[in-house]
């Protein structure tokens, strides 16, 4: 009985007697004669050249322009420039276009010198707690680099570095001023699969409150707070608010209006979702808003700045740049240059390989023999 169960189990474990689960296909194995490697190379030539001249074209279709109003000495620095965090510091400035552009314009922030690739700063976040459950502070500690408040000792949430270095510059556009008739778009700036990675709290609850109603008549406890949102009154509650500080107080000084996080969105806010998407470089842009165009050479855009973050103690830079998209996004001269370079190493490889086919061919082995006694052509 136990022979019989044995073969079974030995034949239920038998490969199926195919060519492929018997490991009998037919092997194809190229040999790369002068020739073949000639035409590989013109070919590679031939395709990567061309994209590259047309992904250079795109991006010098690119209209661009950037103003560094805060470090590296420049002369933007003495109005906007700030040594301490959160200083609500107010400047202006100014683009005066040099071309016509007859889309939207994208408004972007810029950082130089802040390493959001460190390993230790990607690393520095709870998941969980991002989508609102609640977590303890044992489990913080594997995760978060940062995880209370130093002066009262309340759990962080969210916690770590990305949350607790958040870029809270208030960017705003005067359209009035600058003679256009539409305001800048601050919506759908983050990607829609960020929406699924941030989530308020359990038990968060803000509803609508035109008529300042109290907390009692929407059924909220007696210590439920007050918040303006987008022209709206609200009421919110944020679960243990004596053991847990939350986002929007980390950044309610300055107000949500001058660059903090309003209670009602907290960490649903774009500009937040925007900012934890990690860059890959120590200098990156990231998008703020964008302005419907068309816009006529020599118009004058004028931005009021908020100045919160300060940038002085790492050596960094905050610019402000205006820039349109392509096809292949925004500007990126590398990518062009990278197929063209390697189109023309390309070319000068099949150059090369024809010259050496040509002058000195790969002389041939005879039929007869197993090796070649350098005298007799094969």
């Amino acid at each position: 009985m136990a022979d019989q169960e044995s073969y079974v189990q030995v034949v239920n474990n038998r490969p199926r007697d195919d060519a492929f689960h018997q490991q009998k296909l037919r092997m194809w194995q190229p040999i790369l004669t002068p020739v073949h490697v000639i035409f590989i190379f013109l070919i590679v030539g031939i395709a990567f050249v061309p994209t590259g001249v047309y992904l250079s074209s795109l991006n010098n279709s690119i209209y661009e322009d950037v103003i560094v109003y805060d470090g590296g000495g420049n002369d933007q620095s003495s109005e906007c420039g700030i040594t301490t965090a959160n200083v609500k510091k107010s400047c202006r400035l100014q683009f005066v276009l040099s071309s016509d552009v007859p889309g939207d314009l994208y408004v972007y922030y810029e950082l130089t010198n802040f390493y959001q690739n460190h390993r230790l700063y990607v690393k520095s976040y709870n998941n969980r707690q991002l989508m609102g459950e609640d977590v303890l502070e044992s489990d913080l500690e594997k995760s978060c680099t940062t995880k209370t408040n130093a002066d009262d000792g309340r759990l962080l949430s969210p916690c770590g570095l990305i949350a607790n270095s958040y870029f809270n510059d208030k960017i705003g556009f005067e359209y009035e001023d600058s003679l256009h008739h539409k305001n800048m778009d601050e919506s759908n700036i983050a990607w829609p699969s960020d929406s699924d990675k941030f989530k308020q709290p359990d038990g968060f609850i803000a509803v609508p409150n035109p008529n300042n109603e109290p907390c009692e008549y929407f059924g909220l406890p007696s210590d439920c707070q007050a918040a303006r949102y987008n022209d709206e009154d609200y009421k919110f509650y944020y679960p243990d608010p004596s053991n847990v500080q939350y986002l929007y107080e980390t950044y309610s000084d300055p107000p949500p209006g001058e660059g903090g996080i309003s209670p009602i969105v907290g960490v649903t806010d774009e500009h937040f979702m925007v900012w934890f998407r990690t860059a890959a470089r120590p200098n990156f842009r990231k998008l703020y808003g964008r302005i419907p165009g068309p816009f006529s050479k020599g118009q004058t855009l004028k931005f009021s700045i908020i100045s919160n973050f300060e940038v002085a103690s790492f050596g960094g830079t905050k610019g402000l740049v205006i820039s349109t998209i392509s096809e292949m996004g925004g500007t990126n001269p590398y990518l062009g240059t990278a197929y063209i370079v390697v189109g023309v190493l390309a070319f000068l490889l099949t150059i090369l390989f024809m010259c050496k086919q040509v002058f000195s061919e790969r002389r041939k082995m005879n039929g007869d023999y197993h090796f070649f006694d350098g005298k007799t052509k094969g």
